[in-house]
């Protein structure tokens, strides 16, 4: 008796009834345009969000018009930053590293990579590491 039940109750189911159906609101031009015109000022208020979030954050967008000017930012490890920068018409490159800061060279006269010792050979090496 139970099974019955259940069977009938499955059956009743399954038949579609009009009461039930869903009706499909018509869409005409009108809407449809204003639909379209929503979802592009959505679109591009996100953009603007994303390009706001980008200048505050990198700096993009920026005129170099103070004294300190960041030219460059070239990213080496996850938390390890080079950066060269412009103070007042001289050119510093910086390491920025997690929680310091540090000064790598002054690269305002046009040659950063001074050579301080000459290529020596193996027995000047030699004879300075025994004099040691």
């Amino acid at each position: 008796m139970f099974s019955r039940v259940i069977v009938y109750i499955l059956a009743l189911g399954s038949v579609p009834s009009p009461a039930f159906a869903v009706t499909k609101p018509s869409m005409n031009m009108g809407s449809a345009f204003l639909q379209t015109i929503w979802a592009l000022l959505i679109v591009i208020g996100i953009i603007m969000v994303i390009f706001a979030l980008a200048r505050k954050r990198f700096g993009i967008g920026r005129i170099g018009e103070g004294k300190i000017n960041l030219l460059e930012l070239r990213h080496i490890m996850p938390k390890t930053t080079l950066a060269l920068v412009q103070v007042e018409g001289k050119l510093l490159l910086l390491g920025i590293g997690a929680g310091n800061i540090s000064l790598l060279a002054d690269v305002s006269d046009g040659n950063p990579l001074k050579k301080t010792t000459q290529k020596a050979d193996f027995e000047t090496l030699l004879a300075r590491e025994k004099d040691k």
